[in-house]
């Protein structure tokens, strides 16, 4: 009986040692629940499959501001919308008869939360799951940092992917990490989780040769890891389809706040179209310069013929001075002495001529004495502008005075001068030929009584020009450029003595000096000739 008795006491005592033992671990666990930071909530399963909340802890509370939710549904205590998702992530949890982790969006007074939840079914004897207890912790800072993250990412991707360089990047063990819009386009290919030591092969990077695959040594990147600062250096991309590039990369590494080196990055510059370029210039260049050296022996070759051209001339001009010293010696004493015998015929013969025969005489000789003026024209005409004289200072009012004097001026004929005329630089002889010329032909060719000519002058810039008109009879304008070529007369020899030299040599004299002549006339209302005077250096 005694001994009953102590096992009874014994037993007592055993179960009064659980019971303090399940207090102490219940005030444990209320300790802990009432001052956890995160919420702790505890969801009862009703027989109907509804859930019924039995308790939240006070974190629970002041985290979402609820605080009676004693055997409540989720839709008495959320809103639609919440309640449908908690609801869904509780049968979940049935569902799998396993504890569930997972991330939640559930606002709570007025403010956007994010948590981290796990939900720990309990079963009871017969494996039912009458209990779930569930745990969340407020990650909402956290999240609000990883979201901030993803639109910088997102940002920094459509930023790489909209620069026309290609940009690649790798972490510290060679892993790719960036590879932008622009690189994809130069490979071909997408980014590829390779070792270094086959990014040449994969990715087709050859030297800039375009035939020699680089080594691992030799790709920028891979130089960059290796703590190098890479620049300008040229490479090219042949991949399998598509159509080669050559590059410009540059790279550098990266290095952390503690200049520890983490990875590496390089740019790469589309320069083919700027090779090609360069390129083609350069074949340019050797067709020009091949072309110059052609052009150098054609012009060495024009040298030659325009040298043996110039002593061609130089012997054609001594060869014309002596046809001109024949002419006028040769054939002009012959003419002198046809007209001397004709006269001296006509002396012996006085008695017996006949008026048709001293007309015919007079006819001779006048013919001889226009040969002789023929010859003297042609001489003076091929001597404008082959025999050159030294600029001078040329009064020109007193070289018109000159040239009147040595006319035969009519007495009824007025020669004036209008405005004062310039002093200038020249040859002498070209300009005294052309006023000579000029007012010569209008005396000539002047059918009035009273003739009138008058001289006039404009200064241009580089030149001046002078005008000699008249009163006489005038000139119909389609004959304006027919006067000026040689021999050409208006009207017949017989009619009116004339060379038809004179005025092709005017013209040949002004442009042999560089400048222009022109007439401007009509027929009864005289005319006028204007032709201009090049400068060659301030008048004095």
């Amino acid at each position: 009986m005694n001994n009953i008795n102590q096992q009874l006491k014994d037993k007592i005592s055993e179960l009064e040692q659980k019971e303090a033992s399940m207090r102490q671990q219940e005030e444990f666990l209320r300790l802990i629940y009432n001052n956890v930071r995160e919420a702790i909530f505890v969801i009862d399963v009703g027989n109907n499959g509804e859930f019924y909340y039995q308790g939240f802890n006070p974190a629970a509370t002041r985290l979402t501001g609820i605080k009676d939710v004693l055997n409540k549904t989720p839709i008495e205590i959320l809103s639609p919308e919440m309640a449908a998702k908690v609801e869904q992530n509780y049968q979940k949890c049935l569902d799998l008869k396993a504890t569930i982790t997972y991330e939640e969006y559930l606002p709570f007074q007025g403010k956007d939360r994010w948590w981290l939840t796990t939900l720990n079914p309990v079963e009871d004897q017969t494996g039912k799951i009458y209990r779930i207890v569930g745990t969340s912790l407020d990650i909402t800072k956290r999240k609000t940092m990883e979201l901030e993250l993803d639109k910088k990412n997102n940002f920094l991707e459509k930023l790489l992917d909209n620069l026309s360089d290609g940009i690649v990047s790798c972490d510290r063990n060679g892993s790719l990490t960036v590879f932008n819009k622009a690189t994809r386009e130069f490979h071909g290919l997408p980014r590829q989780a390779i070792p270094a030591e086959q990014w040449a092969e994969y990715y087709d990077l050859y030297l800039s040769d375009g035939k020699t695959m680089m080594s691992k040594e030799d790709i920028p990147l891979f130089r960059a890891l290796q703590g190098e600062s890479v620049r300008d250096v040229e490479m090219m991309i042949i991949p399998k389809q598509g159509k080669p590039r050559t590059l410009l990369a540059n790279g550098d590494p990266i290095l952390n706040s503690n200049g520890e080196k983490i990875g590496a990055i390089a740019t790469m510059r589309d320069i083919t179209e700027r090779k090609q370029a360069e390129k083609a210039v350069a074949q340019l260049n050797e067709e020009l310069e091949a072309r110059v050296q052609q052009r150098t022996l054609q012009l060495e070759q024009a040298n030659k013929l325009l040298l043996g051209a110039t002593q061609q001339l130089k012997k054609s001009n001594q060869e014309l001075e002596q046809f001109a010293y024949v002419t006028s010696h040769d054939l002009k004493a012959p003419l002198r002495a046809i007209a001397n015998l004709s006269e001296w015929i006509e002396e012996d013969l006085e008695d017996k001529l006949d008026d048709d025969t001293r007309y015919n005489m007079n006819l001779l000789r006048s013919r001889v004495h226009r040969l002789e003026n023929l010859i003297n024209g042609l001489l003076a005409y091929s001597r404008v502008g082959r025999l050159k004289s030294a600029p001078q200072t040329v009064v020109v009012g007193e070289l018109i005075a000159e040239i009147i004097d040595s006319l035969d001026v009519p007495d009824n004929f007025v020669i004036e001068t209008i405005g004062e005329m310039p002093t200038l630089v020249t040859e002498i002889t070209p300009l005294n030929q052309v006023f000579s010329n000029l007012l010569a032909n209008a005396i000539k060719h002047s059918d009035c009584n009273n003739g009138r000519i008058t001289i006039s002058v404009t200064e241009q810039a580089d030149c001046y020009e002078f005008s000699v008109g008249d009163n006489g009879k005038g000139i119909a304008p389609q004959y304006h450029e027919k006067i000026f070529t040689i021999f050409q007369t208006l009207e017949a020899r017989d009619v009116k003595e004339s060379t038809g030299i004179g005025l092709a040599i005017v013209k040949k004299a002004v442009e042999n000096q560089g400048g222009t002549v022109k007439v401007e006339s009509n027929v009864g209302a005289g005319a006028t000739f204007t032709f201009s005077w090049r400068k060659l250096r301030e008048d004095l």
